[in-house]
């Protein structure tokens, strides 16, 4: 089995067509992921009743720290969760 990351990242999320809700992605592995939610009712509304699949969109909101290129012309970013102020950053 996979070794799960645990995040416990307040998220916004909807699955399907259904309303978006603020959920908790509570860890995460190449096979699966737990999430917590206060309304099960918006995650099964979204659901396919005969495969139990469901697609998940999930707003992440973060500002960007840093960039970096890579290797092979990529670039590398960093993004700070949980903001609290608009102060303005210096550097």
């Amino acid at each position: 089995g996979h070794s799960r990351l645990q995040i416990e990242l307040a998220v916004q999320a909807h699955v399907g067509s259904g309303d978006c809700q603020d959920v908790e992605v509570v860890d995460i592995s190449p096979s699966g992921m737990q999430i917590r939610c206060a309304d099960f009712d918006m995650l099964r509304a979204g659901l396919d009743v005969h495969t139990n699949q469901a697609q998940f969109s999930i707003l992440i909101v973060s500002r960007l720290a840093w960039v970096q290129t890579g290797e092979e012309d990529e670039y590398l970013t960093g993004w700070e969760f949980d903001i609290e102020s608009d102060e303005e950053r210096i550097g």
